[in-house]
C-alpha cells in the first residue's frame, strides 16, 4: 500500500527502478546468512523492498500503453511471471543450493539503475501532476524513434491527453506548464474512498484480489503433492498459465472485462469441486486435468483482475487503491501454503475451500460496470461514470 502511495506521489518509473535494484542488493545480502535470525531479517527487508515492483511496472505498461494494446501488454508481462515460474521450477531442479538460487534470480535486478534509459516515465501520471514539458519531451522521442514530424501531430496528441482536463486550453504544453490553474475535479484517495460507490467497487476487488491469490498459490503449492516429480509438477502447472493468459486476452477484448473475470472464477470453482467427486480407483488422469483446467481458469481471472482493477480508478489514485487490493491479496498468498495441513483433517478440505471462493468471487465481481471500450478514468468522477454508454468513446492519432 506504502509503494503505491510513492508511485502515485513520485512516479510509476522511480518507484520502480529504485525498488527493482534495492531488492536484489537485499536478495544478495540474504543468501550470505549465517543463521535463520539473519535470513528471516533480510527475508523481512526483501518483502519491504520488493512488495509493489509488479503492480507498479504493470501499471506503467498500462498508462504506457494504448487503448487496443492495453490487454495484449498486461498479458505478456503476465507470461513473463509464468516464464519466471518455470525458471524457477528449472533452476531449483539444477541447482537445489539455496543460496545459489537466490543469487541467480535477484542479481539481475542490480541492472534495474539502467532502466530509466529505455523506460519513460508514465505519460498519464505526468500529465495528471502537470508535467506538461516531459510530456512533450517523451513524445518528441516518440515521433523521433517513429520517424515522424512533431509539429505535425502536437495538436493530435495535445488533443488526445486533455480531451477531457479542462484545465488546458491552448496547444502549447510548455506554456500551459506555466499557466495551468487547479484542476477542479477531485482525484485524491480520501476524497475517492468518500465515495459510496468506488468503496463498494474497491471491497469487491479486494475480495475477488484475495480470493485470487488464495486459489492460485494453493494450487500452485499442493501440485507437488501429486504423484510423481515435484519439480516437474511445479513446471507444468506454471506452463499451462501461459495458454490461459493468451486466452484471456482475446476474452478480455471480446468478451468483456466482466464476464471474462466471473466466467474465470466460477469455472475454477467447479473444477476444483469436480475433483471430489471422481473414483479414485478409476479415471486416474481426470484429477489431473480438472486440476490443471482450475489453476488455468485462475490464472485468467489473475490477468482480468490485474487489468480490471486498474480501469476502474482515477490515474492520481490508481496505483494507491490498486495497492490496497494487492495487500489485500497477499492475505490470501500467506494463507495459502497452510492449506495442505487441512488436508490432515479431511483430504479434500483445501480443493473444497479453493472451490466455494472461486464460485463467490465470481458472483461479487458482477457489480462491477464494464470497462471493455473505455478510456481510462483521470478524475473521480470519470471513475463514477465509467462502463455508462457515453463513456465507451476513445481519441485515436491519426
Amino acid at each position: 500500500m506504502f509503494a503505491g502511495y510513492l508511485s502515485d506521489r513520485y512516479g510509476r518509473r522511480t518507484l520502480l527502478v529504485s525498488q527493482t535494484f534495492f531488492s536484489g542488493i537485499v536478495g544478495i545480502v540474504q543468501s550470505f546468512s549465517v543463521n535463520y535470525f539473519m535470513f528471516i531479517i533480510f527475508e523481512f527487508m526483501q518483502s519491504v523492498t520488493s512488495a509493489g515492483i509488479y503492480s507498479t511496472g504493470f501499471i506503467l505498461i498500462l498508462e504506457i500503453a494504448g487503448e487496443k494494446r492495453r490487454v495484449l501488454s498486461g498479458t505478456i508481462m503476465c507470461c513473463v511471471y509464468a516464464l519466471g515460474e518455470m525458471l524457477l521450477g528449472l533452476t531449483a531442479m539444477g541447482l537445489k543450493s539455496w543460496r545459489n538460487i537466490i543469487r541467480v534470480f535477484f542479481a539481475p535486478g542490480l541492472l534495474a539503475i539502467f532502466l530509466p534509459l529505455i523506460i519513460p516515465e508514465s505519460i498519464r501520471w505526468l500529465v495528471a501532476k502537470k508535467k506538461y514539458s516531459k510530456v512533450e519531451d517523451i513524445y518528441k522521442k516518440i515521433a523521433k524513434v517513429n520517424g515522424l514530424n512533431w509539429n505535425s501531430i502536437e495538436m493530435s496528441v495535445y488533443r488526445q491527453l486533455n480531451s477531457d482536463n479542462p484545465v488546458i486550453k491552448n496547444n502549447n504544453l510548455k506554456q500551459q506548464e506555466k499557466k495551468s490553474e487547479p484542476i477542479k475535479k477531485s482525484s485524491s484517495v480520501l476524497e475517492a474512498l468518500s465515495r459510496p460507490k468506488l468503496l463498494i467497487r474497491l471491497l469487491g476487488c479486494c475480495f475477488c484480489w484475495l480470493t485470487n491469490t488464495f486459489v492460485y498459490y494453493g494450487l500452485s503449492l499442493n501440485s507437488v503433492a501429486f504423484a510423481g516429480d515435484k519439480y516437474v509438477n511445479f513446471i507444468l502447472v506454471s506452463f499451462v498459465e501461459i495458454p490461459a493468459y493468451f486466452l484471456s486476452w482475446v476474452l478480455i477484448d471480446y468478451v468483456g472485462r466482466k464476464r471474462t473475470l466471473s466466467g474465470s472464477f466460477l469455472l475454477s470453482g467447479l473444477f476444483c469441486l469436480c475433483i471430489q467427486f471422481v473414483p479414485k480407483d478409476s479415471w486416474s488422469y481426470a484429477p489431473i486435468i480438472l486440476y490443471m483446467s482450475g489453476k488455468g481458469c485462475i490464472t485468467m481471472a489473475f490477468a482480468a483482475v490485474y487489468v480490471y482493477t486498474a480501469e476502474m480508478f482515477p490515474t492520481t489514485a490508481r496505483h494507491f487503491l490498486l495497492s490496497i487490493c494487492s495487500m489485500t491479496g497477499r492475505i490470501g498468498s500467506i494463507l495459502a501454503p497452510q492449506t495442505r495441513l487441512l488436508a490432515i483433517i479431511i483430504e479434500s478440505l483445501p480443493l473444497i475451500l479453493f472451490g466455494s471462493m472461486g464460485l463467490t468471487a465470481g458472483i461479487i465481481s458482477l457489480i462491477f460496470p464494464e470497462t471493455l471500450g473505455c478510456k481510462l478514468p483521470d478524475t473521480i468522477e470519470e471513475a463514477e461514470n465509467i462502463g455508462r454508454k457515453s463513456d465507451k468513446k476513445t481519441v485515436r492519432i491519426k
